[in-house]
């Protein structure tokens, strides 16, 4: 999988034994799917989840899993199982350890030999839930080339307000540090979308807006879900409105008219452009163009 496809505004859980709702899920408009083999499936349920997967239907969005976690026994099963299936992607809960990822690039390499699929191609997303992954995020994303986002774990209650004995809030003042942290590792270690993990209460839409349009402003892609409502207020705060996207066409029009003229610093509407100002535009229609290629996807599966 090419790893701009991870330049994605949102993914959705679905429980890992429960394929019926990926369709649902794919109605959402979620840009991809998770598939959850660690939280949402029973102990006693995870083998048949994890043999489910040679059986994945075909969906029009990139589906991933979400193994256990590497510090159990059952996560190699379920990286053995997820990689013959040929996922888009795995994400890796409680990610801490470089040398785990630089691990399962290896194991990812022969599985996708074995099976016939072109090397590299199944990326790698750590899920950063805990003191230690904040602090080894830009690590382990230059530990391997598979590793193509990073989710930040901002769960209510969620293993790193554990860890961190924080105060979750939606206004997100407990997890700003860490939140900003992951961020700034991500990007300085070459990952161009991190993306904001879940929001616990699926039925508060307005709280959730808040966590996303602090996300966004942090720096963040896009959000993860967890039930189908969701999606929308997600996509929408990291979807540019049609007055943004004008506006930064006819900054990136001026400025380029103004570089054939030899001139490197203009005025558009009464505000300075520079090369910043026109790479500030050139990301706002390219998250732009996210959602649109996310609708083409729906009209022409």
């Amino acid at each position: 999988m090419d790893p701009s496809a991870l330049a994605l505004r949102s993914m959705i859980f679905i429980p890992g034994h429960r394929h019926d709702l990926i369709p649902k899920a794919v109605r959402s408009g979620a840009d991809a799917v998770i598939i959850d083999l660690e939280d949402a499936v029973a102990p006693a349920e995870k083998p048949k989840a994890r043999a489910g997967l040679a059986e994945l239907p075909d969906a029009v969005v990139p589906l991933f899993v979400r193994t256990n976690s590497p510090d159990t026994e059952m996560f190699w099963d379920d990286v053995v199982a997820a990689g013959r299936a040929g996922v888009a992607g795995l994400v890796v809960p409680k990610a801490e350890s470089p040398a785990v990822l630089r691990e399962l690039d290896g194991a990812l390499r022969a599985l996708e030999m074995a099976s016939g699929f072109a090397v590299g191609s199944i990326v790698v997303a750590p899920l950063i839930e805990s003191a230690a992954g904040v602090r080894a995020t830009y690590d382990m994303v230059r530990s391997s080339d598979r590793v193509a986002t990073v989710l930040f774990g901002s769960g209510e209650q969620g293993d790193l307000v554990a860890d961190l004995g924080v105060e979750w809030t939606p206004e997100g003042t407990g997890l700003m540090h860490a939140r900003s942290k992951v961020l700034l590792d991500a990007r300085a270690a070459g990952v161009e979308h991190p993306m904001d993990a879940v929001f616990m209460d699926f039925r508060d839409l307005d709280a959730l807006r808040v966590e996303c349009e602090l996300a966004r402003r942090l720096g963040y892609g896009g959000k993860v879900g967890i039930h189908p409502a969701q999606i929308p207020v997600i996509n929408d705060v990291f979807t540019p409105s049609p007055q943004q996207v004008a506006h930064s066409s006819r900054i990136i029009e001026e400025f380029e008219r103004a570089l054939d003229e030899g001139q490197a610093s203009i005025a558009v509407d009464g505000k300075m452009v520079d090369y910043a100002v026109a790479r500030v535009a050139r990301n706002v229609l390219a998250r732009a163009e996210l959602g649109a290629r996310a609708a083409d996807r729906r009209e022409d599966p």
